[in-house]
């Protein structure tokens, strides 16, 4: 089936455990290198019989009526890695690989799923039957890079203003459990033997093939993981992710923030020659060779009933980066959402991606530097949020509610373009440096050059 991807880690964190008594979501997207990853708004809409929608490689059926979304999508594809609706569903998944057939069929990829979910569902539940009815009209497996082979099989992390669903796939097969406190997924399955909702067949064709002992009380995760690589690496990631969501007894969004940003710091698998040079995986992740997964945008997200979504974009690595506050108010700033294959000097994702590959050339003459500036900017976005999310309550208690959506879209695009300028003005100077140095070099040099072949990109 093609190799799946080491990529990706999604957190969820139940009212109970989070700081502001909200379901939290926090997910990092990692694709493969050369995969611009904008954050797109799409409005909902109402559809006569007979519509058809296009996706990445299927054509399907519309339904009557689609709610707004917001998405982080990678350049090609129609679908979301992770993304939001008005009705306050959040929705992020994780590569995985099962021991499943092949499907003779050309199936859905697994991040249109979520984007329909998305558009069709108000509540997690609702995404689960929507993910599910797809599995078994189209399947999955579907290419899923830009540059190579790669298919795979999807687990979704889902939260709504109530509940926290984890739902897992293989196959065409299907297990979902509730999540009472907080959980973390990575490429690894995580449902064993305790889930709540199922595919029918699930157990039986499991039984069938054999893959457990006779006797044996049925273990999802047991009996569907597949044995490739990003099985094991993704268990390396999974236990981490949740080894950190314990060391606290409650979160907000600063702190699941802090372990989007996690290298393995302290562990035996932690960066050997430096954070951006990927030599081994971690939950903010840097290319290993071009070509390699790398993290490429980071959302936080909660359900707030008088704002609805409050969210928080990273364009590219969380740990060079900052985050800007969004919403769903049905507009987001052009640089934001504007990202295509090849280098933009007017969007905010290439100048993020362009400092990134700077700091990646010289990270010990770089990263602190431009870390502890990068966070003294998102402390700067956090108080100009605050401010703005208390200015638009208020509008919204008067009943100004499009008053209200003009101050939270003016933090984003305030946010925003302050986070650009910075990406520009410090691209530049880190140029001259790495120019006065007689020009590109370091442990990742030959990556860097072929990314900059690639895309087009004016990095010196």
């Amino acid at each position: 089936m093609g190799d799946i991807m080491n990529s990706c880690d999604t957190l969820a964190v139940c009212a109970c455990r989070s700081k502001n008594k909200r379901n939290l979501f926090a997910k990092n997207s990692d694709r493969p290198t050369g995969e611009p990853q904008p954050l797109c708004y799409y409005p909902g809409g109402t559809f006569e019989d007979g519509e058809t929608l296009t996706l990445t490689h299927l054509t399907i059926p519309q339904v009557k009526k689609t709610y707004g979304v917001v998405g982080s999508r990678p350049y090609w594809i129609w679908g979301f890695e992770m993304g939001y609706n008005e009705k306050g569903l959040v929705i992020g998944n994780e590569a995985e690989g099962s021991r499943m057939d092949e499907d003779p069929e050309d199936g859905m990829l697994g991040m249109d799923m979520l984007r329909l979910a998305l558009e069709r569902a108000a509540t997690a539940k609702e995404g689960i039957s929507v993910i599910a009815q797809m599995l078994k009209t189209y399947g999955q497996k579907a290419q899923a890079s830009a540059l190579v082979k790669r298919c795979y099989e999807n687990t979704f992390i889902l939260v709504d203003p109530s509940e926290v669903w984890v739902m897992e796939t293989a196959g065409r097969e299907w297990a979902a459990k509730k999540i009472e406190t907080m959980q973390g997924v990575s490429n690894c399955y995580s449902i064993r033997k305790d889930f709540d909702l199922c595919s029918e067949n699930l157990e039986t064709i499991a039984r069938e093939k054999r893959w457990l002992a006779p006797k044996e009380a049925f273990d999802f995760a047991k009996a569907y993981a597949g044995r490739l690589v990003a099985q094991p690496l993704g268990v390396q990631r999974f236990r981490r992710l949740n080894k950190l969501l314990q060391q606290k007894r409650k979160h907000d969004l600063s702190s699941l923030a802090s372990i989007l940003r996690d290298h393995f710091d302290g562990e035996i698998t932690s960066s050997r020659f430096a954070d951006t040079c990927g030599t081994f995986m971690s939950i903010c992740m840097h290319m290993r060779d071009w070509g390699e997964s790398e993290t490429s945008a980071s959302l936080l997200a909660y359900y707030d009933q008088e704002l609805g979504i409050v969210a928080r974009y990273a364009p590219v690595q969380p740990c060079l980066s900052a985050y800007i506050p969004v919403y769903m108010t049905g507009k987001l700033p052009e640089i934001m959402s504007n990202a295509e294959k090849e280098f933009n000097e007017n969007s905010l994702w290439w100048q993020v991606k362009v400092l990134s590959l700077l700091v990646t050339v010289d990270e010990a003459l770089f990263g602190d530097g431009i870390r502890q500036e990068l966070s003294i900017l998102e402390r700067v976005f956090a108080e100009k949020a605050m401010v703005a999310e208390k200015n638009a309550k208020a509008l919204m208690h008067d009943g100004k509610k499009e008053e209200a959506y003009k101050v939270l879209d003016a933090v984003t695009e305030e946010c925003t373009q302050i986070l650009f300028d910075f990406a520009k003005e410090h691209n530049q100077i880190l140029r001259d440096v790495i120019n006065e140095n007689g020009g590109l070099y370091g442990r990742q040099k030959e990556a860097i050059e072929k990314y900059v072949a690639y895309a087009n990109i004016p990095l010196l």
